[in-house]
Parts: structure tokens; C-alpha cells; sequence
């Protein structure tokens, strides 16, 4: 039995997280991308030159995790992988023409998705909730 508070919202945040999860699972599906790759796709075709240290970093993953993700993108044609010029230990991931395709297709359903989740909250307690997340998260971090 959970006995307080702080244990309850803990508990709702990880099913609230969990339920999205899903969500988005399920609307991708289709894709060929898995939630972790689609979100990776987004980050490399959003910074160019981004490294697999800073994939990693972005995911907040491993450098190992990442490597292994980076493996398995390239090996379905979603991503290109080159020899950093300014490090030789770091490798540039940059999306295919396949990878940035899926993301224009999945971005009208992230849009639609997004709303079906938030449907129930006006534009202002979006913003609020937003603030309130990113201050959590801001405490969690220090």
C-alpha cells in the first residue's frame, strides 16, 4: 500500500509515463522505428555533426547503448555513421534520406498524438504543467 503523498505522484508519474510509452508505441509501430530510434532519428537530423557521445547524452543512455543503437540504425539504412574529423576516436551519425522521410511521415501523428494526450488541458495548464515538469526535472539533475 503506498503510504504517502510523494510515493502516490511518484507512482502516477511512472504510469502517466508508462501509458504514453505505449501510446506512442502503438502510433509508430508501423514505422520500422522503435520509440528509442525514432527519438534518436530526431536528434541527428535536428544537430548536424552530432556525435554518438552526444546521442547518448541527448537519450540520456550510455555511450555503450547508444553505439549499439547507432549499430542497429545503420544496419536498417536509417542512419550513416563517419569518422569525426576534429576526433579520431569519435564517430558523426547523420539520418538517411530513409530516416528523414519517416520523421516527415511520423510528424503530422506526433502532432495528433500529442493533442489526444493533452486533450483535456487548456493552453495555459499545458504551460503549467510544462514549467512543472522542467522544474522537476531541474531539482532531479542537480
Amino acid at each position: 500500500m503506498i503510504s504517502s503523498d510523494l510515493a502516490l505522484i511518484g507512482t502516477t508519474i511512472h504510469r502517466v509515463a508508462q501509458l504514453i510509452q505505449q501510446r506512442i508505441d502503438n502510433e509508430i509501430g508501423d514505422s520500422g522505428l522503435t520509440r528509442l530510434s525514432w527519438m534518436a532519428a530526431t536528434h541527428v537530423e535536428d544537430s548536424l555533426g552530432l556525435t554518438i557521445g552526444d546521442l547518448a547524452g541527448r537519450l540520456e543512455v550510455g555511450r555503450a547503448t547508444a553505439g549499439q543503437l547507432v549499430d542497429r540504425m545503420v544496419q536498417g539504412g536509417w542512419v550513416e555513421r563517419w569518422p569525426s574529423p576534429d576526433d579520431r576516436r569519435s564517430q558523426i551519425v547523420t539520418a538517411t534520406p530513409k530516416a528523414r522521410a519517416m520523421l516527415e511521415e511520423l510528424a503530422p501523428r506526433q502532432s495528433a498524438l500529442e493533442d489526444e494526450i493533452l486533450q483535456d488541458l487548456s493552453a495555459d495548464e499545458r504551460r503549467i504543467l510544462l514549467a512543472l515538469l522542467e522544474r522537476i526535472k531541474s531539482r532531479l539533475l542537480r
